[in-house]
């Protein structure tokens, strides 16, 4: 729970662990050896993989005991991914839906889903993405970061730069006026929402509440916001601009309506980068030939963060439902019964990629699972590659980059919202 006798940046910390270690549950820290043998013995399976392991379930997340199949071959979850039309995404917001009032994007199917995207997806472009690298992302990432890290020798790349950046260049795309307590409140609360769901019924009493109380505060104070924005009448080529102008079904948005799409893109605007880039880093530092190979050719970083992000992608899993009797392989699914998709038990299957468990940058791309799929791919997919790619470009310019051995050497754990708790560095 938010408490605001600690610094902000603690308050991210602790919000950001309670997902950690709400995803994390009784699983190993390294889950691809039962993933491989679970792709081998039973690639469909009987039972929910995460909440055997005690983690939070999109699948099941209110634990009514729904039915549930789990997938673990490229091929199986990439076809689910593919047709919307039989496997629905709606049971995506059972857990935490209700604190945004079920204004869930990633929960929505058929035509509702197919003319918000298309209302939404303009601003999140690949063109209208790359535009900003240059006016906002890396004036971000390397003058307000970077360049106040070097002068240090060491970090927390975690706290000090992974959990703020991607918060402080999303949300000046949104529109917001920059606020350090602003920015971290609307991210604390977020990370509160998330972690709503827990497969520990004591922890779900604290979390739910909380999540109600999160999802409200986020609402109270984007609203202002998003009227004060309107009142100015200077309409900016960003985010909030943008939704006041456009029109949805021939009208325009209300303050409100867009305050409740705002809180909704919230949601996933930071912390998924944040581990992306710490579970890049952590790859990479356990692999200093390839770190290596990286600094000498920067055209490789684009591939570096695709190949990491396969390797060992932060959304480990994802969710859909039945819409009628259907089969996968052999087995028979029943109309209503969920299927998780182990994303991460995906992106190493061997009939799909030679040699998965490898940290390879001149690797034959497959369509990668790890932004999700078909027409549910993430919407913000290339906001997260284009600061993914300036902050590795920036943090290769530290001379010497290495782990702290002063510090427990980092490990990535959690079957999804897969993270580190700390990666600590040092360079010259």
């Amino acid at each position: 729970m938010s408490n605001k006798t600690l610094d902000p940046l603690d308050q991210m910390v602790a919000d950001y662990s309670l997902v950690t270690n709400g995803y994390s549950g009784k699983a190993p820290n390294n889950p691809y050896p039962m993933f491989e043998e679970k792709r081998s013995k039973c690639p469909v399976m009987h039972g929910d993989i995460l909440l055997e392991n005690m983690v939070p379930s999109m699948a099941d997340y209110m634990m009514t005991g729904r039915p549930t199949v789990s997938l673990f071959r490229y091929k199986d979850i990439h076809g689910v991914l593919m047709n919307p039309k039989d496997w629905l995404s709606y049971i995506v917001g059972d857990g935490f839906g209700a604190a945004v009032d079920n204004m869930l994007l990633t929960a929505m199917d058929g035509e509702e889903h197919d003319k918000f995207r298309a209302t939404l997806q303009k601003p999140f472009m690949r063109s209208e993405i790359r535009k900003l690298i240059d006016t906002l992302i890396r004036p971000v990432v390397v003058t307000e970061f970077v360049d106040r890290l070097r002068p240090n020798g060491k970090a927390d790349l975690l706290r000090e730069f992974a959990l703020p950046f991607p918060i402080r260049a999303m949300y000046a795309y949104f529109g917001f006026p920059h606020e350090e307590s602003l920015l971290s409140d609307l991210a604390s609360w977020a990370i509160q929402v998330v972690a709503a769901p827990q497969a520990d019924p004591e922890i779900a009493k604290i979390t739910v509440p909380q999540s109600m109380v999160a999802g409200q505060s986020m609402y109270d104070t984007l609203l202002p916001i998003v009227q004060d924005y309107r009142a100015r009448g200077e309409m900016r080529s960003d985010i909030l601009g943008y939704m006041m102008q456009v029109e949805h079904e021939g009208e325009r948005f209300t303050d409100e309506e867009i305050t409740t799409f705002i809180r909704m893109l919230l949601l996933a605007a930071g912390e998924t980068t944040t581990r992306s880039f710490a579970n890049m880093m952590v790859q990479l530092l356990e692999n200093p030939d390839v770190l290596d190979e990286v600094r000498q050719d920067r055209k490789l970083i684009p591939k570096a963060v695709m190949e990491t992000m396969r390797r060992d992608p932060t959304a480990g899993a994802v969710a859909r439902i039945a819409a009628r009797d259907m089969k996968i392989g052999d087995v028979e699914i029943s109309k209503g019964t969920a299927v998780l998709c182990s994303i991460a038990a995906a992106n190493r299957d061997p009939e799909t990629y030679e040699d998965p468990d490898r940290l390879w940058l001149k690797r034959p791309m497959r369509p990668l699972l790890s932004f999700g799929f078909g027409p549910h791919m993430c919407l913000g997919m290339h906001m997260a590659l284009a600061e993914l790619e300036v902050a590795l470009d920036a943090i290769l310019d530290l001379p010497n980059l290495r782990f702290d051995p002063a510090y427990p050497h980092p490990e990535i754990k959690g079957l999804n919202m897969r993270g580190p708790d700390a990666v600590h560095v040092l360079w010259d």
